[in-house]
């Protein structure tokens, strides 16, 4: 089946690209690509790769500056459908795939993966009644055997693989069906034992990613934007965005060489604008670290989003909060949490998560925490640690960090919440001269 890429906005009006043969083209700024864009000075050299192989087709960012996005969503990969929009740099493009007429009349286009749906085979379920009446998506056999794999839920909602979980819940990769939006679901496991307390911090998560939102409906671009809630036979789903990225962790561990000072001073400025977003609105997250971070992007132009809202709270008030914490707990994870965190956890305020943030970027940087000896385990030694010995410089394991860089960290890991960096923010500008221009 044939793909169109039609420019509809911006210095290539009305240029075109066709192929109707398996291929991948490059879209961008370069005279090498395919589909060269000389003069469009906001696209990346090569900007994003579109991959026809019919009757799949899908778009590639290239680890671009400006970001690829998918009628209006910024996309890492994605499935295109016909009539998608795409925005990239001043340009925007049209996708249209088109079929003769006897193909149009033996095929429809399945709303999960795109492929083609014999309409021989759709009349046959019809005439014995299989397809269900109250499924206004049409889906081919492949795709319907996966619905049945996984956990019910919304009719529009198509599950297509698990990503992970834990006390707190189940996450599953999905796709909306109604608009092709991939989607992450997160819901309460219904082993959990966990039972009442579990679910009441899912549906506390819920209600601040309801409140993180900005006033036009769109999140903060490095806070994970929350979509839905609805619950399903006892069982909360939450949809949120989808990104097509690793946890900070997987995905350092998964570089061929130790994070660069500029990546981290990155990660670290993109992870405390996030926080500094979420602090403006009341909350402190008290789960800061590598595993609720997920990075996209390449190593020397990382894009970082902050997930998992369970533990955060307002500290703007006290309203209902003993519900969920009482002297004595102690939460989020021991290596990351503050000493404030650990003397009263139901006080915390905003520089407790600037500790964290600081402890991250050194344990990215060195795959150590930053106390002697310190392994991550519970007990009292590492209590006492992380209340009373002063942490270790940064140059100690990584000497070709700069001075300053150091002074950064060990600042924001201060013992006493005043003498850390007041806000969030300011710890960001502090680690400004050590990213790189992109950042």
């Amino acid at each position: 089946m044939p793909v169109l890429l039609r420019v509809t906005s911006g210095p290539h009006l009305g240029q075109e690209y066709a192929t109707d043969r398996p291929e991948s083209f490059l879209v961008g700024r370069s005279s090498r690509v395919q589909f060269s864009m000389s003069r469009d000075l906001l696209l990346s050299r090569e900007h994003f790769q579109i991959e026809h192989a019919p009757p799949f087709c899908h778009l590639v960012d290239l680890g671009s500056t400006n970001g690829t996005k998918v009628n209006g969503l910024r996309v890492e990969r994605v499935l295109l459908r016909e009539g998608d929009v795409i925005s990239a740099g001043d340009s925007s493009f049209l996708v249209h795939f088109s079929a003769d007429s006897e193909e149009r009349k033996a095929f429809l286009i399945c709303a999960g993966c795109g492929g083609r749906i014999p309409r021989l085979n759709l009349n046959s379920e019809l005439d014995h009644g299989t397809e269900s009446t109250c499924n206004p998506y049409q889906l081919c056999q492949e795709c319907e055997h996966r619905r049945l794999e996984f956990p019910k839920t919304k009719v529009d909602i198509l599950i297509e693989s698990w990503i992970g979980g834990g006390g707190m819940g189940q996450v599953y990769k999905g796709r909306q069906l109604s608009i092709g939006r991939p989607i992450a679901i997160k819901m309460i496991s219904p082993a959990t034992p966990l039972g009442d307390k579990a679910e009441a911090f899912f549906a506390r998560e819920i209600e601040i990613m309801r409140d993180l939102l900005m006033p036009n409906g769109e999140c903060h671009p490095s806070i994970v934007t929350f979509y839905e809630m609805y619950k399903i036979e006892g069982e909360f789903h939450l949809v949120m965005e989808y990104v097509d990225g690793k946890n900070a962790l997987e995905w350092v561990k998964g570089l061929d060489r130790p994070l660069p000072i500029s990546s981290a001073a990155q990660i670290g400025r993109h992870l405390l604008s996030a926080l500094d977003y979420a602090h403006g609105k009341g909350y402190v997250h008290r789960d800061v670290k590598p595993t609720n971070l997920l990075v996209m992007g390449p190593v020397h132009r990382p894009r970082v989003k902050l997930s998992d809202f369970g533990l955060a709270k307002s500290f703007e008030g006290t309203e209902g909060l003993t519900t969920f914490t009482r002297e004595g707990d102690l939460g989020g994870s021991i290596g990351f949490i503050s000493p404030d965190q650990i003397r009263q956890y139901s006080d915390v305020r905003a520089p407790s998560d600037i500790y964290s943030a600081a402890v991250t970027l050194f344990y990215l940087l060195t795959n150590r925490y930053p106390y002697l000896g310190f392994d991550g385990a519970i007990r009292s030694e590492a209590l006492d640690a992380i209340l009373q010995n002063p942490p270790l410089p940064l140059r100690a394991l990584r000497p070709d960090a700069p001075e300053g860089f150091e002074r950064v960290l060990l600042k924001a890991m201060a013992k006493q919440p005043k003498d850390r960096y007041r806000t969030a923010l300011q710890m960001a500008e502090a680690l400004r001269p050590f990213a790189s221009s992109s950042s």
